[in-house]
This record gives structure tokens, sequence and C-alpha cells, in this order.
């Protein structure tokens, strides 16, 4: 079983990286539109609704994704090898989950972001970065979470 301090450490780093890319998403939304407003890029407009529906069917399938992806990595079995960090096995494998799951969530806003910074459409910036707030949300870290995986981890080695 995973020892209590260790957990909290654990779930405490995670929140700090949680926290680090919800601010990058306010940023994209607040900040990045201030500075990049009357930026000199050129962009056909004819291909932009093409492009605006292929990152929008990207930014689904993306959430789908992830969420598939995180509990594969979360339903893995566990190796039998030494380990080679001080992190408890299961913190490790909760935190690779978690990781690689934010990542692909923060990656939606940057379809935003993209989006914005080819066709100067601020909806289009918010649809996609509240989309991936909301993502982000769902892998929001949970203390229960890793304390429940412990236990079927420890039933199944």
């Amino acid at each position: 079983m995973i020892a209590e301090q260790e957990l909290d450490k654990g779930i405490s780093i995670l929140k700090v990286i949680w926290t680090a890319l919800a601010v990058s998403l306010v940023m994209y939304v607040a900040v990045i539109p201030l500075f990049l407003r009357d930026s000199p890029i050129d962009f056909p407009a004819e291909a932009y609704p093409d492009l605006r529906m292929f990152m929008y069917g990207l930014a689904f399938a993306t959430v789908v994704l992830s969420w598939f992806v995180r509990r594969l990595l979360l339903a893995a079995k566990l190796q039998a090898k030494p380990r080679q960090s001080r992190q408890h096995p299961v913190l490790q494998r909760y935190t690779t989950a978690m990781i690689v799951a934010l990542a692909m969530s923060e990656a939606i806003g940057i379809y935003g972001l993209i989006l914005y910074l080819l066709g100067k459409n601020q909806t289009d910036l918010y649809l996609l970065t509240a989309l991936s707030a909301a993502a982000m949300t769902l892998y929001f870290p949970r203390k229960e979470e890793v304390s429940s995986l412990a236990i079927r981890l420890d039933r199944n080695v």
C-alpha cells in the first residue's frame, strides 16, 4: 500500500502541473489576443472553413482518445522489475497517465489558438479553450483515484 505522505506529495505535484496548464489556457484567451491581434499572418480565407472543420474534429477526437489512453495506461499490469525511481509504482503510473491526458487536453486549447492566429476568429479560440478546460477538469488529480488504483493493482500482483 502507498504511504499517506507519499500520496499527498505526489498529488500536490500533479496539482501544480494541472494548475500551470490551466493558467496557460487562461493566457491563450486573455493575453495572446491582445498581443497578436494585428499580427500579419496571411492565410487564405477560402481554406479556413476546411481547416476549422478539421481542427474541431481533431479536438473531439483528442478528447475521446485522451480518455482511452489514460484508461489504458492506468489498466496496464505492473512490471515486476526493480524501481529506478523513489516514487511508488502506483504513483508513477498515475502521474504518467495524468501528464499524458493533460497534455492531450492542453493540445485542444492550442488548436483554438492556431485557428485564432490564422483566422482571427475569437469564437474558435473560446470554444476550443473551453473544451480543453472541460477535459482538464475531468482529469483533475484525485487522491481517492490513486488509492483505489493502488488497491486494484495490489490485488493483481
